[in-house]
Protein backbone atom coordinates (compact mmCIF):
# COMPACT_ATOMS: atom_id res chain seq x y z
CA UNK A 1 0.00 0.00 0.00
CA UNK A 2 2.73 2.32 1.09
CA UNK A 3 4.51 1.46 -1.85
CA UNK A 4 2.00 2.40 -4.44
CA UNK A 5 1.23 5.87 -2.45
CA UNK A 6 4.93 6.43 -3.18
CA UNK A 7 4.71 6.14 -7.12
CA UNK A 8 1.77 8.12 -6.25
CA UNK A 9 3.77 11.05 -5.12
CA UNK A 10 6.49 10.36 -7.39
CA UNK A 11 4.37 11.03 -10.06
CA UNK A 12 2.58 13.87 -8.92
CA UNK A 13 5.65 15.96 -8.45
CA UNK A 14 7.00 15.04 -11.64
CA UNK A 15 4.07 16.74 -13.26
CA UNK A 16 3.60 19.49 -11.09
CA UNK A 17 7.70 20.53 -11.70
CA UNK A 18 6.46 19.87 -15.67
CA UNK A 19 3.80 22.23 -15.14
CA UNK A 20 6.10 24.83 -13.29
CA UNK A 21 8.48 24.50 -16.06
CA UNK A 22 6.12 25.01 -18.88
CA UNK A 23 4.89 28.26 -16.68
CA UNK A 24 8.01 30.08 -16.23
CA UNK A 25 8.60 29.57 -19.63
CA UNK A 26 5.88 30.72 -21.29
CA UNK A 27 6.75 33.98 -18.88
CA UNK A 28 9.47 34.41 -20.62
CA UNK A 29 8.37 33.82 -23.73
CA UNK A 30 9.12 36.47 -26.16
CA UNK A 31 6.73 38.99 -27.79
CA UNK A 32 7.62 37.37 -31.26
CA UNK A 33 6.79 34.03 -29.97
CA UNK A 34 3.32 35.12 -29.04
CA UNK A 35 2.97 36.77 -32.26
CA UNK A 36 3.94 33.79 -34.10
CA UNK A 37 1.43 31.27 -32.58
CA UNK A 38 -1.21 33.17 -32.86
CA UNK A 39 -3.64 31.16 -35.16
CA UNK A 40 -4.14 32.96 -39.01
CA UNK A 41 -7.37 34.05 -39.10
CA UNK A 42 -10.17 33.76 -41.91
CA UNK A 43 -9.89 36.54 -43.71
CA UNK A 44 -13.94 36.22 -44.99
CA UNK A 45 -14.63 36.13 -41.11
CA UNK A 46 -12.17 39.05 -39.93
CA UNK A 47 -13.37 41.63 -42.64
CA UNK A 48 -16.74 41.44 -41.16
CA UNK A 49 -15.75 42.05 -37.81
CA UNK A 50 -13.38 44.90 -38.75
CA UNK A 51 -15.95 46.07 -40.89
CA UNK A 52 -17.80 46.11 -37.32
CA UNK A 53 -15.25 47.83 -35.77
CA UNK A 54 -15.01 50.33 -38.30
CA UNK A 55 -18.84 51.65 -38.11
CA UNK A 56 -17.89 51.92 -34.34
CA UNK A 57 -15.41 54.14 -35.02
CA UNK A 58 -16.93 56.07 -36.89
CA UNK A 59 -19.50 56.80 -34.64
CA UNK A 60 -17.27 57.21 -31.26
CA UNK A 61 -16.39 60.80 -29.77
CA UNK A 62 -12.91 60.17 -30.37
CA UNK A 63 -12.97 59.65 -33.56
CA UNK A 64 -15.80 62.63 -34.33
CA UNK A 65 -12.97 64.96 -32.62
CA UNK A 66 -10.16 63.79 -33.91
CA UNK A 67 -11.81 64.25 -37.41
CA UNK A 68 -12.47 67.86 -36.43
CA UNK A 69 -8.92 68.19 -35.70
CA UNK A 70 -7.46 66.99 -38.91
CA UNK A 71 -10.42 69.14 -40.94
CA UNK A 72 -9.22 72.48 -38.73
CA UNK A 73 -5.58 71.67 -39.92
CA UNK A 74 -6.40 71.18 -43.59
CA UNK A 75 -8.35 73.94 -43.77
CA UNK A 76 -5.55 76.38 -42.35
CA UNK A 77 -3.74 74.49 -45.31
CA UNK A 78 -6.00 75.38 -47.76
CA UNK A 79 -6.11 71.83 -49.54
CA UNK A 80 -7.35 68.11 -49.23
CA UNK A 81 -6.17 65.71 -47.45
CA UNK A 82 -4.85 63.27 -50.84
CA UNK A 83 -2.88 60.34 -49.30
CA UNK A 84 -2.54 58.35 -46.04
CA UNK A 85 0.47 56.38 -45.07
CA UNK A 86 0.33 54.42 -42.12
CA UNK A 87 3.58 52.80 -40.87
CA UNK A 88 4.16 50.78 -37.65
CA UNK A 89 0.34 49.58 -37.19
CA UNK A 90 1.03 46.22 -36.06
CA UNK A 91 -0.23 42.74 -35.80
CA UNK A 92 -3.60 44.14 -36.00
CA UNK A 93 -5.46 40.34 -36.36
CA UNK A 94 -3.34 39.22 -33.73
CA UNK A 95 -3.08 42.38 -31.06
CA UNK A 96 -6.16 44.12 -29.45
CA UNK A 97 -4.40 47.85 -29.96
CA UNK A 98 -3.56 47.19 -33.36
CA UNK A 99 -6.78 46.39 -34.13
CA UNK A 100 -8.29 49.49 -33.43
CA UNK A 101 -6.06 51.15 -34.89
CA UNK A 102 -6.43 49.99 -37.85
CA UNK A 103 -10.08 50.91 -37.57
CA UNK A 104 -9.14 54.72 -37.01
CA UNK A 105 -7.23 54.79 -39.84
CA UNK A 106 -9.27 52.54 -42.28
CA UNK A 107 -12.01 54.88 -41.04
CA UNK A 108 -10.15 57.93 -42.04
CA UNK A 109 -9.47 57.09 -45.11
CA UNK A 110 -13.34 56.75 -45.72
CA UNK A 111 -14.22 59.74 -44.17
CA UNK A 112 -11.48 61.89 -47.10
CA UNK A 113 -12.34 59.51 -49.96
CA UNK A 114 -8.66 58.93 -49.85
CA UNK A 115 -7.74 57.02 -52.97
CA UNK A 116 -3.78 56.22 -52.23
CA UNK A 117 -3.44 55.04 -49.04
CA UNK A 118 -0.17 52.73 -48.29
CA UNK A 119 0.74 50.53 -45.59
CA UNK A 120 3.70 48.94 -44.42
CA UNK A 121 5.20 47.64 -41.53
CA UNK A 122 7.42 44.11 -41.37
CA UNK A 123 5.06 42.26 -38.97
CA UNK A 124 2.26 41.73 -41.53
CA UNK A 125 1.20 38.35 -42.22
CA UNK A 126 0.08 37.51 -45.66
CA UNK A 127 -3.89 37.54 -44.66
CA UNK A 128 -3.53 41.40 -42.62
CA UNK A 129 -1.80 42.23 -46.35
CA UNK A 130 -5.23 41.02 -47.73
CA UNK A 131 -6.94 42.46 -45.66
CA UNK A 132 -5.49 46.03 -46.32
CA UNK A 133 -6.28 45.20 -50.36
CA UNK A 134 -9.56 44.15 -49.60
CA UNK A 135 -10.27 47.20 -47.75
CA UNK A 136 -8.93 49.84 -50.82
CA UNK A 137 -5.16 50.16 -49.47
CA UNK A 138 -2.01 49.53 -50.77
CA UNK A 139 0.95 47.47 -49.18
CA UNK A 140 4.24 48.90 -49.70
CA UNK A 141 7.33 46.01 -50.74
CA UNK A 142 10.09 48.09 -49.07
CA UNK A 143 10.44 49.15 -46.47
CA UNK A 144 11.22 52.94 -46.51
CA UNK A 145 12.36 53.26 -42.27
CA UNK A 146 10.17 56.46 -42.88
CA UNK A 147 11.90 57.91 -45.53
CA UNK A 148 8.52 58.79 -47.83
CA UNK A 149 8.15 62.38 -49.20
CA UNK A 150 5.16 64.33 -49.05
CA UNK A 151 4.64 65.84 -52.47
CA UNK A 152 1.01 66.29 -51.87
CA UNK A 153 -0.54 66.96 -48.70
CA UNK A 154 -0.46 63.12 -46.70
CA UNK A 155 -1.34 62.21 -43.51
CA UNK A 156 1.32 59.84 -41.86
CA UNK A 157 -0.12 58.00 -39.19
CA UNK A 158 2.47 56.31 -37.38
CA UNK A 159 0.74 55.68 -33.72
CA UNK A 160 3.58 54.65 -31.01
CA UNK A 161 6.21 54.12 -33.03
CA UNK A 162 10.08 54.24 -32.85
CA UNK A 163 11.33 57.88 -32.52
CA UNK A 164 13.42 56.67 -35.84
CA UNK A 165 10.76 56.37 -37.90
CA UNK A 166 9.58 59.63 -37.16
CA UNK A 167 13.00 61.49 -37.46
CA UNK A 168 13.70 60.24 -40.76
CA UNK A 169 9.86 61.35 -41.97
CA UNK A 170 11.09 64.95 -41.29
CA UNK A 171 14.24 64.41 -42.30
CA UNK A 172 12.84 62.80 -46.00
CA UNK A 173 11.06 66.40 -45.91
CA UNK A 174 13.24 68.91 -44.32
CA UNK A 175 12.79 71.94 -47.05
CA UNK A 176 10.29 74.82 -46.81
CA UNK A 177 8.16 73.41 -49.52
CA UNK A 178 7.94 69.46 -48.50
CA UNK A 179 7.16 69.96 -44.82
CA UNK A 180 3.66 71.63 -45.10
CA UNK A 181 2.46 69.01 -47.07
CA UNK A 182 2.90 66.76 -43.97
CA UNK A 183 0.34 65.97 -41.61
CA UNK A 184 1.25 63.74 -39.00
CA UNK A 185 -0.51 61.67 -36.28
CA UNK A 186 2.10 59.72 -34.11
CA UNK A 187 3.42 60.24 -30.47
CA UNK A 188 3.66 64.06 -28.77
CA UNK A 189 6.69 65.95 -30.23
CA UNK A 190 6.64 67.88 -26.78
CA UNK A 191 7.10 64.94 -24.88
CA UNK A 192 9.33 63.04 -27.29
CA UNK A 193 11.41 66.66 -26.74
CA UNK A 194 11.19 66.70 -23.11
CA UNK A 195 12.70 62.79 -22.79
CA UNK A 196 15.91 63.78 -24.78
CA UNK A 197 19.26 65.01 -23.76
CA UNK A 198 19.68 68.90 -23.33
CA UNK A 199 22.07 68.86 -26.26
CA UNK A 200 20.05 66.94 -28.35
CA UNK A 201 20.00 67.73 -32.39
CA UNK A 202 18.10 66.21 -34.75
CA UNK A 203 14.48 67.25 -36.25
CA UNK A 204 12.41 66.75 -34.19
CA UNK A 205 13.86 68.30 -31.39
CA UNK A 206 14.84 71.11 -33.85
CA UNK A 207 10.96 71.73 -35.13
CA UNK A 208 9.09 71.17 -31.67
CA UNK A 209 8.71 75.04 -31.58
CA UNK A 210 8.09 75.49 -35.30
CA UNK A 211 5.08 72.80 -35.56
CA UNK A 212 1.37 73.16 -34.89
CA UNK A 213 0.80 70.38 -31.89
CA UNK A 214 -2.76 69.33 -30.86
CA UNK A 215 -3.12 66.84 -28.80
CA UNK A 216 -6.00 64.02 -29.73
CA UNK A 217 -7.88 63.30 -25.90
CA UNK A 218 -7.94 60.33 -25.54
CA UNK A 219 -11.20 59.42 -24.16
CA UNK A 220 -11.71 56.26 -26.50
CA UNK A 221 -13.95 53.58 -24.94
CA UNK A 222 -10.85 51.04 -24.70
CA UNK A 223 -7.62 52.14 -22.81
CA UNK A 224 -3.78 51.91 -23.65
CA UNK A 225 -5.18 52.46 -27.30
CA UNK A 226 -4.69 55.91 -28.43
CA UNK A 227 -3.36 57.34 -25.68
CA UNK A 228 -0.61 60.55 -25.86
CA UNK A 229 -0.79 60.56 -29.63
CA UNK A 230 -1.03 64.18 -31.24
CA UNK A 231 -1.57 65.92 -34.91
CA UNK A 232 1.19 67.43 -35.77
CA UNK A 233 1.40 69.88 -38.72
CA UNK A 234 3.86 72.50 -40.23
CA UNK A 235 2.43 75.56 -41.55
CA UNK A 236 4.72 77.67 -43.64
CA UNK A 237 4.18 80.34 -41.66
CA UNK A 238 5.95 79.07 -38.77
CA UNK A 239 8.99 77.73 -40.23
CA UNK A 240 12.30 79.47 -40.22
CA UNK A 241 13.07 81.43 -43.47
CA UNK A 242 15.08 79.66 -46.16
CA UNK A 243 18.47 81.18 -45.64
CA UNK A 244 18.64 79.86 -41.53
CA UNK A 245 21.15 77.31 -42.70
CA UNK A 246 21.62 76.08 -39.51
CA UNK A 247 18.70 74.86 -38.69
CA UNK A 248 17.89 73.39 -42.30
CA UNK A 249 20.93 71.49 -42.73
CA UNK A 250 20.10 68.31 -42.67
CA UNK A 251 20.74 65.66 -39.47
CA UNK A 252 21.76 62.20 -40.64
CA UNK A 253 18.28 59.48 -40.78
CA UNK A 254 18.23 57.18 -37.91
CA UNK A 255 18.67 53.47 -38.04
CA UNK A 256 15.26 51.87 -37.29
CA UNK A 257 15.85 48.39 -35.23
CA UNK A 258 13.08 45.37 -36.59
CA UNK A 259 12.83 45.02 -33.08
CA UNK A 260 11.68 48.34 -32.53
CA UNK A 261 9.12 48.10 -35.15
CA UNK A 262 6.70 45.44 -32.97
CA UNK A 263 4.18 46.61 -30.89
CA UNK A 264 4.63 46.09 -27.45
CA UNK A 265 2.67 43.36 -26.19
CA UNK A 266 1.39 42.07 -22.87
CA UNK A 267 -0.67 38.43 -22.20
CA UNK A 268 -3.44 40.62 -21.05
CA UNK A 269 -3.70 41.92 -24.86
CA UNK A 270 -3.85 38.54 -26.27
CA UNK A 271 -6.71 37.55 -24.18
CA UNK A 272 -8.35 40.89 -25.45
CA UNK A 273 -8.44 40.14 -28.76
CA UNK A 274 -10.70 37.46 -29.64
CA UNK A 275 -9.47 35.96 -33.02
CA UNK A 276 -12.20 33.69 -33.27
CA UNK A 277 -15.68 36.42 -32.87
Amino acid sequence: MSGSGDAFQVVTRKKWMARKCLSRRNRHKSESDYLNDCPDVNVDHFESRLERLCTEMSQSDYFILSMETLQQQLDALKRPLERIVCLGLGPFTRTHQALHQAAFILSTQRQHNIKEALYYDPVFRDTEKELIQRLKGTVMTEDCAGRHEATVPTLYYLPHCPYALMHNLLWCNWASESLPNVLLISNSFEMLALNRTQNSDDHITRIVKHCTEVALEDDYEQHNVFNDLSLHTFPSDKLPAEDDTAFWKRCLPLKVHEDELRTELISEDLAALSIGS
